[in-house]
């Protein structure tokens, strides 16, 4: 708003008060009052979620980079090892239990209108016959793909082992565990609660287990991301990617973590660390754009994000929502790539 008369106005607006004047060809202005002071220095870049990634390009995104991009055929060099070459053949086969279930479909429905001359009994008789049938044939397909492994680690290496389950238990003590697919670049932060990238969140998980199609004498940690699944392994790394496995080298693997301020556009976890807070549309000085309607205040959180790459081309992205919540899984893994004994 602003009033006056021509030459000389006063006014107020998301900055503040000013003072506004000018004569032939001469302007002048000045500030009345500090405006509105930024709810929290941001010390790093924030980061907040963009679901839209997938649909047409936004005209704030300037560039958008994709996690998980590669094939595991690309990713390691799965040739050379008779395991994961055996692994990805078992992988491969067909199973047989649809067709004979389709097959069984259409022969209860060709034998309806037949069977109404057989004993009542016939019928129910065949229909359980062949779906245990079925049965079978599903268990059979399912023991045809699966890979028994057998682990006798040495103590050096059961030790690793074990410490690397600990940190894994660790992030998965968060309450809130995803996988970033994708990042964004904003080209304007004040359009996107002053945030410098967008991420395109999925669930992710962490847990001790089995990796998919696997059977182990031991339980393994097993991180699930947005298209890959990782089993660590005592002498090694599985990463599987539908019905491909490959193989991962601890001395391969780049692991590291940091903190980072996320714009929390939902409920807040428990476990995470609210820093501050902000506007879905700020001003350059951190305050609420008044030009926007419904400009609602969001809170900014510190977070802990992962990345685990190697030369070749894996590129597995995480943020938890606990400050920290990577630093064991990370020191161990660091600790399982330098250790000359392993």
């Amino acid at each position: 708003m602003s009033v006056g008369i021509p030459g000389l106005r006063i006014g107020t607006g998301p900055r503040g008060a000013y003072i506004a004047g000018g004569a032939g060809g001469f302007r002048y202005r000045k500030s009345l009052s500090g405006g509105i002071t930024p709810a929290v220095s941001l010390t790093q870049p924030a980061r907040m979620p963009n679901p839209y990634l997938d649909a047409a390009p936004q005209p704030n995104v300037v560039a958008t980079v994709a996690h998980e991009a590669k094939s595991l055929l690309e990713l390691t060099d799965s040739t050379s090892d008779a395991l994961i070459q055996s692994m990805n053949e078992q992988r491969q086969k067909v199973s047989v239990w649809p067709f004979a279930a389709i097959a069984l479909v259409f022969l209860l429905g060709m034998l309806k209108d037949t069977s109404k001359s057989w004993p009542e009994f016939v019928m129910p008789v065949l229909m359980i016959l062949g779906i245990a049938f079925v049965v079978w044939l599903y268990w059979r397909d399912k023991m045809r793909k699966l890979t028994v492994l057998f682990f006798e680690p040495d103590t050096a290496t059961s030790a690793h082992f074990e410490a690397i389950t600990a940190g894994v238990e660790s992030a998965a003590s968060s309450r809130r565990l995803q996988a970033v697919a994708a990042t964004s670049t904003y080209a304007d932060k004040k359009y996107s609660a002053g945030a410098s990238s967008g991420l395109k969140l999925t669930n992710a998980s962490c847990v001790l287990g089995q990796a998919p199609g696997v059977v182990a004498n031991v339980a393994v940690p097993v991180l699930q991301a947005t298209k890959t699944t990782l089993a660590f392994y005592p002498d090694r790394i599985l990463a599987f990617q539908g019905k491909t496995v490959g193989a991962i080298d601890y001395a391969d693997l780049d692991v590291r973590n940091s903190p980072v301020t996320f714009v929390e556009s939902g409920s807040v976890p428990s476990d995470a660390t609210v820093t501050g807070k902000t506007w879905q549309y700020v001003n350059k000085k951190g305050g609420p754009d008044r030009r926007f309607k419904n400009n609602r205040e969001m809170p900014l959180c510190r977070y802990n994000e992962l990345r685990l790459t190697t030369a070749r081309g894996l590129d597995i992205y995480l943020m938890c929502s606990r400050d920290g919540g990577f630093d064991e899984f990370v020191r161990v893994l660091r600790e399982r790539k330098t250790d000359p004994s392993l």
